[in-house]
């Protein structure tokens, strides 16, 4: 008996003595037809996400997120998304970074780390380090805004100083 299998409209496949022949084999296509979207596509060596949400969180066939980088519970995990290892005293250098484009030195001890991308807002999280040998410093911060955060720099005595080392993160 011969017939066709059509969706929307559109012929999928025929059948003519018992052989099927299938017409309009496009994955995108009936993808589409199926109503499935394309929020995946795949080749051997890339993996292209457009739209939707990853859960489960497992990186090939055997190698688990969480269990990766050392996260035990049911907490959710949220990445550093900026950080900065840079040298605070004389021309100030960037040594190491992360989303981070360039540092202005704008005082003593005060220094403004400029995100390449920048943060959704202004409410992240910063931890903030520095480094004098000998010294006891206090980092600070202010004027953070989605694009940069400020640090400001001091000695117990409240006088503005120019640590050898200042390391930045940033969370949100």
């Amino acid at each position: 008996m011969a017939g066709e299998i059509q969706l929307n409209s559109t012929t999928m496949a025929t059948e003519s003595s018992g052989t099927i022949t299938l017409s309009n084999v496009n994955s995108a296509t009936n993808r589409t037809n199926l109503g499935l979207g394309s929020i995946a596509t795949q080749a051997a060596d890339n993996v292209s996400i457009s739209g939707g949400n990853i859960t489960g969180g497992t990186i090939g066939s055997s190698v688990n997120i969480k269990a990766a980088i050392n996260a035990s519970g049911s907490a959710p995990i949220y990445a550093c998304r900026a950080w900065v290892n840079f040298n605070g005293t004389g021309t100030v250098a960037i040594r190491a970074s992360g989303n981070v484009s360039s540092i202005t030195d704008t005082g003593t001890g005060d220094y403004t780390v400029n995100f390449t991308t920048a943060m959704p807002d202004a409410n992240y999280c910063t931890v903030r380090s520095v480094t004098l040998s000998g010294n006891v410093l206090v980092p600070r911060g202010d004027n953070t805004s989605a694009s940069q955060v400020n640090i400001y720099v001091t000695d117990t005595s409240n006088t503005p100083t120019d640590p050898t080392e200042v390391h930045v993160s940033v969370f949100r």
